[in-house]
């Protein structure tokens, strides 16, 4: 089953979308507000404008574009973005 076409969620919820909204609204609210406060505060200070081109800064802004797409999964495109890459022969050790 390819994810990116499915258009039903694969674990359901007991809660209406519109019951969901009402209880994650202020919540994601909040957390949107914090990341761009912070942002605010770093280009604010001493060599602000040229740390918006730190890759983190440029992972966060990638994370707010996947945020704005209709795809499902949002989470695990964001885990992805923000994981540090995977190196199977640095790790072969934990398999």
């Amino acid at each position: 089953m390819n994810i990116e076409n499915s258009a039903e969620p694969i674990l359901g919820s007991p809660k209406t979308a519109e019951e969901l909204l009402e209880i994650y609204f202020l919540d994601m609210r909040s957390a949107l507000l914090e990341t761009a406060a912070a942002m605010d505060r770093i280009q604010r200070a001493e060599n602000g404008n040229d740390i918006l081109k730190d890759p983190r800064i440029q992972k966060l802004q990638e994370g707010c574009e996947i945020l704005k797409n209709e795809k499902p999964d949002r989470v695990g495109q964001l885990l992805c973005l923000l994981s540090d890459p995977w190196n199977n022969n640095q790790n072969q050790e934990v398999l």
